[in-house]
């Protein structure tokens, strides 16, 4: 495939950029695993982080198509008051999550406030929950456009 000049830029700033981003989510994640293990006695919310993936269905509108993708979580099971304790969901935005996201926030504070068990779940198309052919089936695949 021959590209522009135009269009090689944009993609070597685009991977640029994501670089960056990563780097720094990578700084804020150990900045905040060292800010965490400073403050909290008794309690080790980084042991109860698990990472997994469930694998999701590329296309909910195709009953035919048995096509998935891993889609990436964490769980925080530090503050969760068993079995009875409320669940809380972070949907990840416009890019990955990491361990970060179940152990510092606004939401962090009210499940340890409300005994609450912590996901965080990765947005479709960011992060490692991206599929098989790295979006290579075009717009609006997978949601009943394409």
């Amino acid at each position: 495939i021959l590209l522009s000049p135009a269009d090689w830029i944009c993609i070597t700033f685009r991977r640029i950029l994501r670089k960056i981003k990563e780097r720094v989510r990578n700084l804020q994640l150990q900045e905040a695993k060292q800010h965490l293990q400073k403050q909290i006695s008794g309690h080790q919310p980084l042991q109860h982080v698990k990472e997994g993936r469930i694998h999701q269905q590329l296309d909910h509108f195709n009953r035919q198509d048995v096509s998935t993708f891993p889609q990436r979580f964490f769980v925080n099971e530090a503050y969760w008051q068993r079995p009875d304790g409320p669940v809380f969901l972070f949907i990840g935005g416009e890019g990955p999550i990491f361990e970060f996201d179940v152990l510092a926030g606004h939401h962090v504070d009210m499940a340890e406030e409300n005994g609450a068990l912590l996901l965080a779940l990765e947005h479709r198309f960011y992060g490692d929950s991206i599929n098989p052919d790295e979006l290579g089936y075009g717009y609006g695949y997978g949601l009943g456009l394409g």
